[in-house]
C-alpha cells in the first residue's frame, strides 16, 4: 500500500551512509524502482567537508544553557513539529493520553512537553545542559512520570530500555555515525504494536556542516523498513524553510561572525510570526507550486 501511494515520488536521489565504525561519509547515487527497492549506481566523488569527523557532543553540550524563552519563540520549526506530530498521531488513532514516550535527542524538550500530562515521559540526550535544564523545567515537571538521561555520543545501547508506547527521533539521525544501528535501538525499545516517529531534514550534501549524511523522504522510508518497522504515514514538509533562504543563510552555515547570527535570526523571525494554520496553507500552496520539502516525517509501527 505504501509503495502505491508513493510511486510518483520515487525519483533519483542522493543519499549517504556511514558504515559501522567509519568516520568517513561517502555520498552514493540511488534510484528507487516502482517496487520501492533501492538501486545503487556507484559512488559519487567525495564532497568537500564530508571526510571530517563531527564531534556532536562538543557542539551541543552547552547549547541549552541560558535564557530559552525568546529562542523557543523563534524556533518556529520546533513548534511546527510539535503541532504536526500530534495531528498525525491523532489521525492514526494512536492513544497518547497515558502513553510511555521516549524522545532520543530531546533538546529543548518541546516534543515531550507537547504530550498530555498523564504521559510518562523519558528523554535521552548527549547534551549535559539539555538534561540539566529538563530536570528544572516547569513545563516538563507537570507530567505523571519523567526521566532524563545523559547518554554517550555513539552509544545507542545505553538508551533507556522501556518498553515504550511511542519512541521519537527528531533531527537526530543525520548527526550519528551509524543511523541503522540507532534506528534498530529505537525499534528494540518500542513495545510490539508501538509507534516510532522520525523527523529528518531534507537537504543537499554539504548544506549543513554539522550533518554527516543527507536524506530524502524515500531514503528515510527505506531505512525505516530495513530495521523491520512497518510504515503507516510519510510526509514531506517545511517547503517554505529553504529555497530562497538556502542562499541567504550562507553566512550562518559558514559560521561567519556577526553576519551569520544576524541572518539566521532574520530567517527565524520571518517565519516565527506566521501562525501555524497559515503555515500549513502556505505549505500546501508551495508544494503545488513545485517547491520541494525540507523535512521528512515517517511514522512506523513495530510488528505485534
Amino acid at each position: 500500500m505504501w509503495s502505491k501511494r508513493h510511486a510518483a515520488l520515487r525519483l533519483g536521489v542522493v543519499a549517504t551512509r556511514i558504515s559501522a565504525g567509519s568516520r568517513l561519509a561517502r555520498p552514493l547515487l540511488f534510484t528507487f524502482s516502482p517496487s520501492g527497492s533501492i538501486v545503487r549506481h556507484g559512488a559519487l566523488p567525495d564532497q568537500r567537508g564530508w571526510g571530517k569527523s563531527v564531534q556532536q557532543k562538543r557542539i551541543y553540550d552547552e547549547a541549552y544553557r541560558g535564557e530559552q524563552r525568546v529562542r523557543r519563540w523563534l524556533r518556529f520549526d520546533i513548534r511546527y513539529r510539535c503541532r504536526r506530530l500530534q495531528e498525525v498521531l491523532g489521525s492514526l488513532r494512536i492513544d497518547v493520553a497515558r502513553a510511555r514516550v521516549l524522545d532520543v535527542g530531546f533538546g529543548t524538550g518541546e516534543l515531550l512537553a507537547s504530550f498530555p500530562v498523564g504521559c510518562a515521559i523519558t528523554g535521552a540526550e548527549i547534551s549535559a545542559s539539555a538534561v540539566e535544564r529538563a530536570h528544572r523545567s516547569p513545563r516538563l515537571s507537570r507530567h505523571a512520570s519523567r526521566h532524563f538521561q545523559l547518554i554517550p555520543e555513539n552509544g545507542p545501547e545505553a538508551l533507556p530500555r522501556g518498553p515504550f508506547d511511542i519512541v521519537l527521533s527528531s533531527h537526530v539521525l543525520e548527526h550519528v555515525d551509524d543511523d541503522s544501528r540507532w534506528l534498530r535501538a529505537l525499534h528494540q525499545r518500542v513495545m510490539p504494536g508501538g509507534t516510532v516517529a522520525v523527523f529528518v531534514p531534507i537537504e543537499t550534501p554539504g548544506y549543513n556542516p554539522d550533518h554527516v549524511r543527507v536524506y530524502s523522504l524515500e531514503s528515510l522510508c527505506a531505512l525505516v523498513e530495513s530495521v523491520g518497522l512497518q510504515i503507516v504515514h510519510t510526509e514531506g514538509s517545511m517547503h517554505l524553510n529553504g529555497h530562497v533562504w538556502k542562499w541567504l543563510t550562507l553566512p550562518s552555515r559558514k559560521r561567519w561572525p556577526v553576519l551569520g547570527p544576524l541572518v539566521n535570526t532574520l530567517r527565524l523571525l520571518s517565519q516565527a510570526v506566521i501562525p501555524y494554520p497559515l503555515t500549513r496553507t502556505l505549505e500546501r500552496w508551495a508544494a503545488r507550486a513545485g517547491l520541494g520539502p525540507r523535512q521528512a516525517l515517517v511514522v512506523a509501527r513495530a510488528p505485534s
